[in-house]
């Protein structure tokens, strides 16, 4: 080993700070350094420490690190010499200097874009708030001619699609920026599915595609999970596949919900699957960056922005899931996404409770659907007989009447081989009596075949794919248990405030008539205030309790919202701390809702006006006119 005169020689005159350092019974200890090295890092300096750490971190660990020397900033060099390690200090002030000024100008320009979307969104979603808003209006007049109201559908169409396209641009900003927050609630899949679906389908159809939907396990089917960003992840994919599928291609949608093995959580395997125009290897490396779409003649003409993909793998990621793609030019392309979600708690013990020991009656000419809904039927504690056809029914029904059972429902398929199931069901119904349950099991879509099937007979209609969740509370909505909380929920659906007094904040003069037409619809009274200043003003001169709510809007002259809050908290007297106060703005950032909650409001409403979750809004505070 070297003594300190040896190492002197061969290092005391580098024009660089080194310290020579030695392993020695599993210890690294520092044996020398020169002068320059005593000049930037003397004992007992944090640098000194700094240095040291780096030297006895395992090499696996790569430990990097700067060391600031006065006004100096020093990179270190770590390189093995014989039995020595020895670190080099090496001057990248400049370096160090021009990076941090290139953060600082990127978070500058981050935030000056922020503040600038945060302006767009309110400056465009006022003006499309008064279009979506006066053309609800206009569709709600009873008489109509045709021709008005197929152009009102149409502007309706187009005014959606354009807040669908600011709404992607927001959400990537909100990405970029770190500020989307996903808020979980307890959800079935088999609604979230269905809402898919009404979505996906026409499309579909409309494109002149074959759709299918495939099922894996469903080992659980309530989760707790953001259904609104699920939903957009879903439809995100669907629409993708579909409008780069030509006529008579094929869309798939797979989805299965797979025990994880631990408590209380289940992972979702959700794949879509198309035969389009695939993509290119160049592209697909891409994919996924903003902004970005394949310069092709065939997608030149297909709107979109671009941002569809990016905002989905960041949404997935954001759920701490994985997403792949395999694509192939001409051929078509596969995303398969798997997302783990907690299982939220669900009613199927109420269920069963009710509807153990009760006998269904199904005609369903599919072997496999027939076995699916007896597994469900044996879940509920409830007894299954299967029809292929006509015969069997009435057979299965003569059984059980000389054996004296009875059934408590009859499922039917709306397609049997060899059967009209509409001319078959009446007999079913003057068999089995006017209250006897008949649901109907179908793909359709209910709105379309609702008037012809009740008519027949058909009390109820559950969605395929089948769910037990949905199967089991089709049923159970016929025990005593599910009248009495229908008849609940049917009554507290209906909105009516005419016992309350509600102060309207709002500059806009269009949307303060829109706002006005669809709130006269609770029946509540209304007071009116152009500014923040006039409302502080009106709440002041108003008797105690005068008002029950208050609605805000945010960018207002001579006051904002934001200031006429603060100012109304801040009066002496009993009800400016309980007054409800609502932001209803076109600020729809997520800094938006903590500045207003920040300035004492007690919820934030986005516009566009969405009538029922306004209602719903105002019920959680006006809690005795909701009835």
């Amino acid at each position: 080993m070297m003594d300190q005169g040896q190492l002197q020689n061969i290092w005391g005159q580098c024009d660089k700070p080194v310290f020579v350092f030695q392993w020695e019974e599993g210890e690294c200890r520092m044996v020398y350094r020169n002068q320059l090295a005593l000049q930037a890092c003397p004992d007992g300096t944090s640098q000194l420490e700094l240095i040291k750490e780096a030297m006895c971190a395992p090499p696996e660990e790569n430990t990097a690190l700067f060391c600031h020397v006065e006004e100096r900033v020093c990179a270190p060099v770590i390189f093995g010499w014989g039995a020595y390690n020895i670190c080099m200090l090496y001057d990248v002030t400049i370096q160090y200097q021009e990076n941090r000024r290139m953060v600082d100008e990127a978070e500058m320009a981050s935030q000056a874009k922020t503040s600038f979307l945060s302006e767009m969104s309110h400056d465009i979603r006022t003006p499309m708030g008064a279009i979506i808003g006066m053309t609800d209006i206009a569709l709600m007049q009873k008489e109509m001619p045709g021709k008005v109201r197929e152009c009102l559908d149409k502007i309706k169409t187009a005014s959606g699609h354009m807040m669908s396209l600011l709404n992607e641009v927001l959400d990537m900003s909100r990405i970029e920026s770190g500020k989307i927050l996903l808020q979980p609630e307890p959800a079935d899949i088999a609604d979230l599915l269905h809402e898919i679906l009404i979505v996906a389908r026409p499309q579909a159809d409309a494109g002149k595609l074959h759709f299918r939907l495939e099922m894996g396990s469903m080992d659980q089917e309530r989760i707790l999970v953001d259904g609104v960003r699920w939903k957009q992840i879903c439809i995100n994919l669907l629409s993708n596949a579909i409008k780069f599928t030509p006529a008579g291609g094929e869309v798939e949608l797979y989805l299965d919900m797979a025990d994880l093995g631990q408590e209380n959580r289940v992972l979702m395997t959700l794949r879509v699957r198309d035969t389009g125009m695939g993509m290119s290897p160049e592209f697909m490396r891409k994919l996924f960056t903003p902004f970005e779409r394949e310069e092709k003649s065939t997608v030149n003409k297909i709107q979109g922005t671009g941002l569809g993909m990016a905002i989905t793998k960041n949404l997935v990621e954001l759920m701490g899931g994985t997403i792949q793609v395999d694509s192939t030019p001409g051929e078509g392309t596969c995303f398969t996404l798997e997302i783990p979600f907690d299982v939220a708690e669900n009613a199927q013990d109420t269920y069963r409770k009710a509807l153990a020991g009760r006998r269904v009656l199904a005609l369903v000419p599919d072997g496999g659907q027939g076995r699916q809904i007896k597994s469900m039927l044996e879940k509920l504690d409830m007894e299954g007989d299967l029809a292929t056809d006509a015969l069997g029914v009435v057979s299965c029904l003569n059984e059980a009447l000389l054996k004296g059972e009875e059934y408590y429902a009859f499922l039917t398929a709306d397609r049997v081989p060899g059967l009209d199931v509409m001319q078959f069901l009446p007999d079913v119904r003057r068999r089995m009596g006017a209250q006897f349950p008949i649901l109907l099991l179908s793909e359709s879509d209910w709105n379309q075949v609702e008037y012809l099937y009740t008519r027949c007979g058909v009390d109820d209609f559950i969605p395929l794919p089948l769910f037990l969740s949905r199967l089991s509370g089709s049923l159970y909505a016929f025990t005593e248990e599910g009248k009495r909380e229908k008849e609940q929920t049917d009554t507290g659906s209906q909105w009516n405030f005419s016992s309350k007094r509600l102060l309207l904040v709002e500059d806009n003069e269009i949307n303060r008539e829109i706002e006005q037409e669809i709130l006269h619809l609770c029946g509540i009274q209304i007071t009116m205030a152009e500014d923040g200043q006039q409302a502080v003003d009106r709440f002041r001169e108003s008797p105690l309790f005068f008002y029950d709510i208050i609605l805000m809007d945010i960018q207002m002259p001579v006051m904002n919202g934001l200031e006429a809050s603060r100012a109304i908290r801040d009066m002496n007297r009993e009800d400016a701390q309980s007054v409800p106060i609502v932001a209803m703005t076109a600020n729809a950032f997520v800094e938006d809702v903590k500045n207003s909650l920040d300035a004492g409001m007690n919820a934030h409403l986005p516009k566009p006006f969405d009538i029922e979750q306004v209602f719903s809004t105002m019920g959680m505070f006006l809690e005795r006119g909701h009835v």
